[in-house]
């Protein structure tokens, strides 16, 4: 069994329903439900958050994430250059968001240099430049 399959067996034992009855407030068959208590199929996005939201539990619970169920993993932000930031939604150790930052700034290199090779760039307007339509 899996992690998901064990904590949405046990969360549905707790609440004292059946997985007929599960499936019923999901708008599923109790087979389904079965299935992924056993592990045999997994739920789609959708579906992880309606058994979240019935548990009152986090995704990040169901999937294994965290221990808590209403825990949620932190997320982290990366100011990488210039203003422009994202998030990484796992912790990384400072070695892996250093690594990570210089990959970043590989990658923008590897395609500011081909965008030049090719005439894409930011033109005064601040806009990308699309390349011209080839000749008919």
């Amino acid at each position: 069994m899996t992690v998901l399959g064990n904590r949405i067996r046990r969360l549905r034992k707790e609440a004292k329903l059946t997985q007929a009855q599960l499936g019923k407030l999901l708008d599923c068959s109790s087979s389904t439900i079965s299935l992924y208590e056993g592990g045999q199929r997994s739920p789609d996005t959708l579906m992880l958050v309606r058994l979240a939201d019935v548990f009152d539990v986090s995704v990040d619970y169901l999937l294994g994430r965290v221990t808590t169920p209403t825990q949620t993993c932190k997320t982290r932000e990366y100011n990488l250059d210039q203003g422009a930031s994202w998030t990484v939604t796992e912790e990384l150790t400072p070695e892996g968001a250093e690594f990570l930052e210089a990959m970043t700034r590989e990658v923008k290199k590897h395609f500011a240099k081909k965008g030049r090779q090719q005439g894409y760039g930011d033109d005064s307007s601040g806009e990308a430049k699309s390349p011209a339509e080839p000749p008919t």
